[in-house]
């Protein structure tokens, strides 16, 4: 049976971090001390998904306040534990058990038909309820898709972008945010530049 609990900062540093180092790239990583600040606020959390006793995987979540939806900031299962369907059911779990009615976005890696993981990846989620948001945002010179798992509430498109925004901004500060987080239209132009 698949469980997931939440724990403190320090064992996710202690249990899980080497393998959140290895499972992202380098330009998907966020700093350690901004990681520390958003734990600090209370807005960063940690899981740990566990299979028989051995951790298999994580999320990373944030929630600003009882207004916006949860971020889903990092998700992974190990990739010795892939493809049984373990991350199915932990993130059914997060959605049924923690998440509620509030709603979860979060982003994927821009979806190229050409790139079948990046399919893969966006069907994974769509199976699970979340919608492909037709914007695409520059981050830190990687293209993302943003996806989202509705709720009761119905959000517009710039409402949409302004959520993301809002999180990526408490992430890396304004300075950061202006210099490397971008809203991609279809026409490859930012509509919503920020002042």
């Amino acid at each position: 049976m698949i469980n997931v609990v939440e724990i403190t900062i320090n064992e996710f540093k202690t249990n899980i971090y080497d393998r959140y180092i290895n499972l992202f790239p380098d330009n998907e990583q966020r700093e350690w001390d901004k990681i520390e600040v958003t734990y600090n606020k209370k807005i960063e959390h940690f899981y740990k998904i566990v299979f028989n006793n051995v951790i298999i995987g994580f999320f990373m979540l944030e929630r600003l306040d009882d207004v916006h939806p949860y971020y889903l900031d990092y998700f992974a299962i190990y990739e010795e534990y892939q493809n049984k369907g373990y991350g199915k059911v932990a993130l059914e779990y997060l959605l049924n058990n923690i998440i509620l009615n509030n709603g979860l976005i979060g982003e994927i890696e821009k979806v190229d038909d050409n790139i079948l993981v990046t399919v893969k990846r966006l069907n994974f989620y769509k199976k699970l309820g979340f919608e492909k948001i037709e914007s695409e945002y520059l981050l830190y010179n990687v293209l993302y898709t943003p996806i989202i798992y509705l709720n009761s509430k119905n959000y517009n498109k710039d409402e949409i972008d302004k959520l993301f925004f809002d999180y990526y901004r408490i992430n890396v500060g304004e300075k950061e945010l202006r210099i490397n987080c971008k809203i991609i239209n279809k026409q490859g132009v930012d509509p919503n530049e920020r002042k």
